[in-house]
């Protein structure tokens, strides 16, 4: 099994409360689709761009200028050099009520980077990801890249919360 690599401290806290307030003032949310019965392309979110389509431009404009310091942070703590290529960038939101199951990104010429947009998170909220076996808590600015064909999900907060749980997910091209 494959382990998930993941960086910390990407976005720091006070750009990481702008950004939220941001997005969720944003009108473009879809929040009533699910992905459940295995129409991943039908999730709680919204989508900022999809392979050449770019639906936002100026969330376009930030999450790409935001993949240049993800990539450094991957490049500084394991030596790996992420690709260029960005196929996709799309945000979900989750509350206690979602529900996801597992599927996988596409497949395994790509790479995944899943990163946690909430800027404040407890434990005890739940939300965690899980890649395959590998289960990673939900933490704010934090980072986790893997194999786009991986079986993953995210899970929503296990009780009523003062925030929705976001998460922006990037497909990579090799």
């Amino acid at each position: 099994m494959e382990e998930v690599k993941y960086v910390d401290n990407v976005i720091l806290d006070k750009e990481l409360f702008n950004l939220y307030k941001g997005l969720v003032s944003h009108n473009g949310w879809n929040l009533t689709r699910s992905s459940l019965g295995g129409d991943v392309g039908n999730f709680p979110g919204f989508i900022v761009r999809d392979n050449d389509q770019v639906y936002n431009d100026y969330w376009n404009g930030y999450f790409t200028s935001l993949y240049e310091r993800i990539k450094i942070s991957f490049y500084e703590k394991y030596k790996y050099k992420l690709p260029d290529l960005i196929s996709r960038i799309h945000l979900g939101a989750k509350n206690e009520n979602s529900m996801t199951e597992f599927h996988s990104d596409d497949n395994s010429d790509s790479t995944t980077i899943l990163g946690f947009l909430t800027p404040v998170w407890a434990k005890d909220w739940g939300g965690s990801f899980q890649v395959e076996e590998n289960n990673v808590d939900f933490k704010p600015g934090k980072f986790l890249i893997f194999n786009s064909s991986k079986a993953h999900e995210g899970v929503g907060p296990s009780k009523k919360i003062p925030y929705w749980r976001i998460s922006i997910n990037y497909i990579i091209k090799k």
